[in-house]
């Protein structure tokens, strides 16, 4: 028998549709519930109705950058209520501290691979999924 599936819902905020469009199905194929936002504003229009448990969230964007997002949303949302991962291309070491430091729980390095957003969300939709292609 398949492992149960019980994933939550992620928010993707990211203003280039084709990184939503991989990060949603990446996520899908691990069995979460994905909703959108391309810009700030939305973003935070969005967390006024739904609180995600996890927030995918780009670093660079046009209205208003991640980190400055991140830190309306923690108002919002306090830390424990919303995991922030950074959703992004920049990749050295100083600039990976600086994001971790401005309150996300983790970081994904783009492009990003299915394997690294297994360790990221969790494998067990994943897992199920392998089981069901291997029957």
């Amino acid at each position: 028998m398949a492992p149960l599936l019980e994933p939550g819902r992620v928010l993707v905020v990211d203003d280039m549709q084709p990184n939503r469009l991989l990060a949603r199905a990446y996520l899908e194929i691990l069995g979460w519930t994905v909703d959108e936002c391309a810009s700030a504003l939305s973003t935070l229009r969005y967390l006024g109705r739904c609180t995600p448990d996890y927030i995918l969230l780009d670093i660079r964007m046009p209205d208003i950058d991640g980190i400055a997002l991140a830190a309306l949303i923690r108002q919002k949302c306090p830390v424990g209520t919303v995991k922030l991962i950074a959703y992004t291309a920049l990749a050295q070491a100083d600039e990976v501290a600086h994001i971790r430091a401005s309150g996300f729980d983790g970081v994904l390095i783009k492009p990003v691979s299915l394997e690294e957003m297994t360790r990221m969300f969790g494998s067990r939709a994943h897992e199920a999924l392998l089981w069901a292609m291997n029957r």
